[in-house]
């Protein structure tokens, strides 16, 4: 655990911008204005039967990441599942996003949601800090109102507790 708490005060500061010496982050939080962005998100999805993916701008503030934009991707161009990794490459780069949430709305056995990034999200989250060179941020709608996030970056992840949003 300790090399885990290195590698993130080495890792986030990038992600940030802020002082290597500064906290930690414990977790993460979504202002008031993201949050309604997450549940439209998440209906747009489940009404389209199709993952959707949207941009996400953050910042660090004591021990807590704070998310404040979500923008949703317009949906074109797309593998089978509706995302196109492409452009959330292209589109949701730094300065200002720091890195994506997208959606998981198919169900195991039809009854449990897929709470975890897949190896296809996996990779295209390497890809997105490979290209920009920082850490990025990313995280998971896989119901109505539950979420996992993730810093990932060329020294390691930190990986947020599931919360609600």
């Amino acid at each position: 655990m300790i090399a885990g708490r290195w590698v993130a005060a080495v890792v986030l500061p990038l992600l940030i911008g802020a002082d290597p010496a500064g906290p930690l982050p414990s977790g993460f939080r979504f202002e008031l204005d993201a949050t309604p962005e997450l549940h439209r998100l998440w209906e747009t999805s489940a009404t389209a039967k199709a993952e959707r993916v949207a941009c996400l701008a953050a910042n660090l503030e004591g021990d807590t990441v704070r998310i404040f934009r979500v923008v949703p991707l317009e949906s074109g161009r797309s593998d089978s599942l509706g995302i196109s990794a492409a452009a959330s490459l292209d589109t949701c780069g730094p300065p200002e996003w720091r890195g994506t949430v997208h959606t998981h709305i198919a169900l195991k056995d039809g009854q449990r949601p897929y709470s975890l990034f897949s190896g296809a999200d996996r990779g295209v989250m390497m890809l997105w800090w490979r290209r920009w060179s920082v850490a990025g941020l990313f995280c998971l709608l896989y119901s109505p109102n539950e979420v996992i996030c993730e810093i990932e970056g060329p020294d390691g992840a930190v990986i947020f507790p599931r919360s609600h949003y």
